[in-house]
């Protein structure tokens, strides 16, 4: 199972809404003050997204949480995200290219909306779930460590 640590903003019945926490990667701003999180702030406006999750363990608003997603879930949402789509285009205008460029252009497109629609469709993953309370670090104008 793939872990993450979370915050709980709000619960609704078995259903929580959770922010993500930044990683710390160096320990020395919470990712707060880095450049990545600066530009990711800005490519957002901002706003902390927040996502559904499974509230199994009834956690309250304001906690922090560890979620977990099933193993594989992931990489088969991006193969469907990704590479199905790139290989219904590739097909379609492959087999477009039997009757000339336009054709092509049309097949590609065509290969696109089927994997759109076939997207649509399909079952979605399962929720990620909330699997027990965590800790967050945070760190003391001094550089220590403490846990809250």
């Amino acid at each position: 199972m793939i872990e993450a640590p979370a915050r709980i903003v709000r619960v609704e019945g078995a259903r929580a809404w959770v922010v993500p926490e930044s990683p710390q990667s160096c320990g020395a701003c919470g990712g707060k003050g880095c450049g990545s999180s600066i530009f990711s702030r800005m490519l957002k406006g901002g706003a902390e997204p927040e996502y559904p999750v499974q509230n199994l363990i009834q956690a309250k608003p304001g906690e922090a949480v560890v979620v977990g997603v099933a193993d594989g879930t992931l990489l088969r949402a991006a193969m469907s995200a990704y590479v199905l789509p790139l290989l219904m285009v590739m097909a379609g205008a492959l087999i477009g290219t039997l009757w000339g460029e336009l054709q092509s252009v049309a097949g590609a497109l065509a290969g696109l909306a089927l994997s759109i629609l076939w997207l649509r469709r399909r079952r979605p993953p399962p929720d990620p779930v909330v699997i027990r309370l965590g800790t967050r670090a945070c760190r003391t104008r001094s550089g220590d460590a403490h846990q809250h």
